[in-house]
């Protein structure tokens, strides 16, 4: 098992009348498999674009969209995010990203990435629970 450290700082200083300043770390043990990262085109079709295969363990899944398309022109559509059966849970707009466990405690569960109009390259990487 290897250990990963995972932080989080949100950080304003005229999101409101105070000054947001958060930072949250935790160390987090992970193990096999583990999948480096990658890229991927996702299409208009979600299940096209399957990046974590259906498994009954947690993983922690990395993922953003990096604002061009397979040719590597800009793209302003959004990227879908979605369980395997189509149903949507983020969307990121270009240069978004989100670190999020994904699993559930009973059956199996996939993700998979949708375009919202031609193509959109996603950098990704996931870890799994150890």
């Amino acid at each position: 098992m290897a250990t990963l450290t995972a932080t989080l700082t949100l950080a304003s200083t005229d999101i409101t009348s105070d000054a947001l300043s958060l930072s949250v770390t935790d160390s987090l043990t992970v193990t096999d498999p583990i999948i480096g990262l990658s890229k991927v085109a996702a299409t208009t079709t979600g299940n096209e674009t399957i990046i974590l295969a259906s498994h009954s363990s947690i993983r922690y899944l990395y993922l953003k969209h990096t604002g061009v398309d397979a040719s590597d022109s800009a793209v302003t559509s959004t990227l879908e995010v979605e369980i395997e059966n189509g149903k949507s849970f983020g969307e990121l707009s270009a240069g978004e990203f989100m670190f999020v466990p994904i699993g559930q405690n009973s059956g199996s569960v996939a993700v998979q990435l949708e375009a919202s109009a031609n193509t959109i390259v996603a950098e990704y990487t996931f870890f799994t629970k150890g």
